[in-house]
């Protein structure tokens, strides 16, 4: 099964209303990219879509995890990721004429290939600074030596 068609939803066929899909995003798929941000991650991609016969509303929920390597001690992370956007999908007869919040289809076009989307939104969804809050991660990754060199208080 190609990428294209595991990251993609029925359209043409698909009856006006709300319709919800949840995709599994791993390391495979970045492969896919050459020169991917992302090396390393999980993520979950849910797609609503409320759909109308000529404009539809769609909603893409990015949550998951990347590794990395944290700004302030260098230790090894899952570096929480999400997003929210918003699209509205819209059937035309122009060829590939996509913006930023309107995605162009063809009337005779089957299914809405996602895959693309679905890398791109996630590589906007990752933070500038790789730091986040991991009080709460058991064991906590923070490298207690070098917060200290680096002038942090250590934790206690």
């Amino acid at each position: 099964m190609s990428s294209s068609s595991r990251f993609s939803v029925p359209y043409l066929g698909m009856k006006d209303g709300f319709h919800a899909y949840h995709f599994d995003i791993g390391d495979d798929f970045f492969e896919l990219f050459e020169n991917s941000p992302v090396k390393s991650g999980s993520f979950t991609v849910k797609v609503e879509i409320d759909k109308r016969a000529d404009l539809s509303d769609l909603d893409l929920y990015v949550s998951g995890r990347i590794a990395s390597t944290c700004d302030r001690c260098l230790a090894d992370i899952l570096l929480p990721v999400s997003g929210r956007y918003h699209f509205l999908v819209k059937v035309s007869s122009k060829d590939n004429v996509d913006d930023d919040e309107v995605i162009y289809i063809k009337q005779d076009a089957s299914h809405l290939k996602l895959d693309q989307l679905f890398y791109e939104y996630i590589c906007l969804s990752l933070p500038m600074s790789h730091v986040y809050k991991c009080d709460d991660d058991h064991p906590r990754p923070c490298n207690d030596t070098v917060l200290k060199k680096a002038g942090f208080k250590g934790r206690k």
